[in-house]
């Protein structure tokens, strides 16, 4: 008997200290194309207010998809992120067999948390369509704008308007009235924007750097405060895309720009998450872009070099701040961080 009273009492420790550290709220934040050295070029440059290092928890991710392939793309680097699962190069929410698989944020609307996805690239690109959508390729875009629109949603925020209103596509005005979100384009409409879902489409950059009508520590500002409100939590993922995009073509001035853009939103992020106590705040990237080296052995000046305009298969941290941030240490694959951020909501 007394062996099944301490069995029991175990058992509901475990259970009620498991809960305890179960986050109400999730905020995500993933700089595309950011892996040690981007986040270790981000801290020289930032010093005293790098906002990434506020937080204390820290693990690597492999990011490779399936077996046969060592590096990763976005999509099939995001899928895992989202749904727990290796997939294809390319391939959106869905495992190699082409068979969709249940997403974190699709399992936040399952909960009745509010929920959003916000970029500084087209809004159905590769990142936020991964926790939105279920397509084999990236590039199924018609698809994907459909599924991201009807997902539940209530906030989602991006670029992409050139794409809207031609070739026999419907206007943006259109594409919202349908699904029945308000509508923003500019910084003046954000601010004042009522309503229960929000679809912001500002014009993409060049390299997808910031917008010029709003940055991204803004925007997630604006994006934290429509879904905070939600008493049952939320789960929003935020990324910069410009890391990626000015690595690509080896632009180191644009690349700077978006990492400092990105640590800004970080800030963002924790000091929102820094006033609770059930709010969970992960950072990272989702692969390496660029082959980036930081030189100059001695001096001050640093000097960065671009080994390729391609990605790379270097891993890449994640920083955790909250409960349920102790899961996110040690080596871990990118599915193993899906997993864990799966297995916390609740």
């Amino acid at each position: 008997m007394t062996r099944t009273i301490l069995a029991l009492l175990c058992f509901l420790f475990c259970t009620f200290a498991g809960a305890a550290e179960a986050p109400r709220s999730i905020l995500f934040l993933i700089a595309d194309g950011a892996a040690i050295s981007q986040f270790t070029v981000t801290r020289i440059l930032r010093g005293a207010e790098f906002q990434t290092g506020r937080l204390p928890s820290t693990g690597l991710v492999a990011t490779s998809p399936l077996p046969d392939s060592i590096v990763t793309d976005s999509a099939a680097a995001a899928t895992a992120y989202a749904t727990g699962v290796r997939t294809n190069y390319r391939a959106v929410g869905v495992d190699p067999s082409g068979r969709s698989h249940k997403t974190v944020l699709e399992r936040a609307e399952e909960l009745g948390k509010s929920t959003g996805l916000v970029t500084t690239t087209n809004f159905w690109d590769a990142t936020p369509a991964a926790f939105a959508a279920h397509t084999p390729s990236r590039y199924d875009t018609d698809i994907i704008i459909g599924q991201m629109l009807s997902s539940g949603a209530a906030v989602i925020a991006g670029g992409g308007v050139r794409y809207f209103g031609v070739e026999g596509r419907p206007t943006l005005e259109e594409v919202a009235d349908a699904s029945a979100y308000t509508l923003i384009r500019t910084r003046e409409e954000l601010e004042s924007a009522t309503g229960e879902r929000f679809l912001a489409v500002f014009p993409t950059e060049d390299q997808e750097v910031d917008f010029e009508e709003v940055r991204l520590p803004v925007l997630a500002r604006w994006a934290i405060e429509k879904v905070a409100g939600n008493p049952e939590g939320f789960f929003l993922m935020i990324e910069h895309e410009g890391a990626d995009g000015a690595a690509h073509v080896n632009m180191t001035d644009e690349f700077v720009a978006s990492l400092i853009s990105f640590d800004e939103t970080v800030g963002v992020a924790l000091d929102f998450a820094s006033a609770r106590d059930d709010v969970l705040v992960l950072v990272t990237g989702d692969h390496e872009t660029g082959g980036l080296q930081i030189h100059r052995e001695r001096g001050t000046e640093m000097e960065l070099r671009w080994t390729t305009k391609g990605h790379t298969g270097e891993a890449v941290p994640i920083f955790a701040f909250g409960p349920g941030a102790g899961e996110f240490t040690g080596f871990m694959s990118g599915e193993d961080v899906g997993k864990k951020i799966l297995r916390l909501l609740r």
